[in-house]
């Protein structure tokens, strides 16, 4: 089965009930054929209706590494029950046969046009969500983050997040999350700013390792984290902020120095137990760590000179 192949890239992920979204699969892909369960699986795996096999393997992977319940740990229902339907989807449009048959049933309920043969993937005209990608990117080439940022919000809606890969070129839409978040940074909007890097930084991470923005949205990221954090959110909020950073897989100099950070922010709260895990963590980490002579001090620690 077409479908099925592309779980051998699953397998290295993580193991998950494997058995049972693969079971659900064959259950909805029969489904489907029989006139049942008419989910657009073309939105579900945010391609165009004209995309070719190797897009679908392509989107296939990206998203279920993106929705994978080990990634998602924090809401594992949900992300398990979109890597269902993810692979549901690649499924039926991996197989010529099933394609087709959801395509008729589309075509009956008016959920798809007939496919232009002509029609370019990245379409710059119009006043679709590819057209308003392509403003949004203009617009950030051209200095405007302010107009840009209001076109992505309007297309955002109440979407914690929007996907802008489908409508824009790898590289174009890896620009544009990164003009974006550097954007809200300008506007002093640390955690969309936040947001738009983390993404950049785990698809270029995880992804095909093009690296367009790695060291870059990397340094953007520290600098946020140690530099803005601590100045710009009260101590709770800042906690929190940390936190989330040591999840990111940054290097481990960068873990050292956002432990000592946090090792700071503890302190200002009074939990001075908890200051000295995050400080002896960080020289852990790194025993050569700067700028801890005072705070070890200040929490009745023994530091070594060096």
């Amino acid at each position: 089965m077409p479908g099925l192949c592309a779980l051998r890239v699953w397998k290295i992920l993580t193991p998950l009930s494997q058995h049972t979204i693969i079971q659900t699969a064959l259950a909805s892909g029969a489904a489907a054929e029989e006139g049942f369960g008419l989910a657009n699986y073309y939105k579900v795996l945010h391609i165009e209706r004209q995309a070719e096999l190797s897009d679908i393997k392509r989107a296939f992977r990206r998203l279920l590494k993106r929705f994978h319940p080990d990634q998602n740990r924090t809401n594992a229902a949900w992300a398990e029950q979109r890597t269902r339907e993810i692979v549901e989807a690649y499924h039926v449009l991996s197989d010529a046969r099933r394609r087709k048959f959801h395509d008729q049933q589309l075509r009956r309920q008016g959920a798809i046009e007939p496919v232009d043969p002509n029609a370019v993937r990245f379409c710059q005209g119009g006043d679709g969500a590819a057209a308003t990608c392509h403003r949004i990117l203009e617009g950030l080439l051209n200095g405007n983050g302010a107009t840009a940022i209001e076109l992505y919000e309007t297309l955002r809606g109440k979407r914690r997040s929007f996907d802008l890969y489908p409508y824009l070129s790898l590289k174009d839409h890896l620009d544009c999350k990164f003009l974006l978040g550097e954007a809200y940074q300008q506007q002093g909007n640390l955690r969309e700013a936040l947001g738009l890097y983390e993404e950049v930084y785990r698809e270029e991470r995880e992804g095909p390792r093009l690296r367009y923005f790695f060291e870059e949205v990397q340094d953007r990221i520290v600098s946020i984290y140690c530099q803005h954090v601590p100045r710009e959110t009260d101590p709770s909020e800042a906690i929190e902020y940390f936190l989330h950073a040591l999840t990111l897989g940054l290097p481990t100099k960068d873990r050292a120095e956002i432990r000592k950070r946090l090792a700071e922010t503890l302190l200002k709260t009074g939990d001075k137990e908890s200051a000295r895990r995050e400080l002896r963590e960080a020289l852990r980490l790194r025993p050569g760590l700067k700028g801890v002579q005072r705070l070890a001090s200040r929490l009745g620690m023994q530091v070594p000179t060096t």
